[in-house]
């Protein structure tokens, strides 16, 4: 099993009261699989990959990635394996980075690659994957559409060879040529 959720519920508290984010939802993931979450605005499917992702507390049940559990926190160790592409790629895109750079970061922080030109090999074959160009790796994140963007964003994610992408709301941005 790849993730597994049980009874997963995350309650917030505010002036008015308690919100139920998410209340009582339980699924598996097996390797290989996709699993999508439908819903209306609102009814909780961020708060579920933020829980899964360990950056928002469960109020209770139990989330596993191979059968072991996802602390608070998000290890470095899960960074690796699960990756996420938020729904906004303007607020996961630093202005200041390059593509090069952006997508590069975890190549150099969390598989260790250090060479430029072998790391610039790398960050074109993601771009490619992405129906991107050379051109565009010494580009700035203003430089691009919302779409290309979100594209940069998903290069990003799959930079580490993940076992696990978590993806919210990933169409909201993309353009045409996708």
């Amino acid at each position: 099993m790849l993730l597994e959720v049980k009874n997963l519920k995350s309650y917030f508290q505010t002036k008015e009261g308690t919100i139920k984010a998410v209340d009582n939802i339980s699924f598996n993931l097996q390797k290989g699989e996709i699993l999508g979450l439908a819903g209306e605005s609102g009814c909780g499917k961020t708060t579920i990959a933020n829980a899964v992702l360990g950056l928002v507390d469960k109020t209770e049940g139990e989330i596993y990635f191979h059968d072991n559990p996802i602390p608070v926190g998000y290890s470095s160790y899960l960074r690796q394996k699960i990756q996420i592409v938020f729904q906004d790629p303007d607020a996961s895109l630093n202005p200041r980075l390059k593509v090069v750079d952006v997508i590069g970061e975890p190549l150099k922080n969390l598989l260790g690659i250090t060479n430029n030109l072998e790391l610039r090999k790398h960050v074109l074959k993601l771009l490619k994957q992405v129906s991107l160009k050379r051109e565009h790796m010494d580009r700035y994140p203003h430089e691009f559409s919302g779409g290309q963007k979100q594209r940069i964003i998903i290069a990003r994610a799959l930079a580490c060879n993940p076992e696990l992408i978590i993806l919210d709301e990933p169409t909201s941005a993309l353009d045409v040529s996708v």
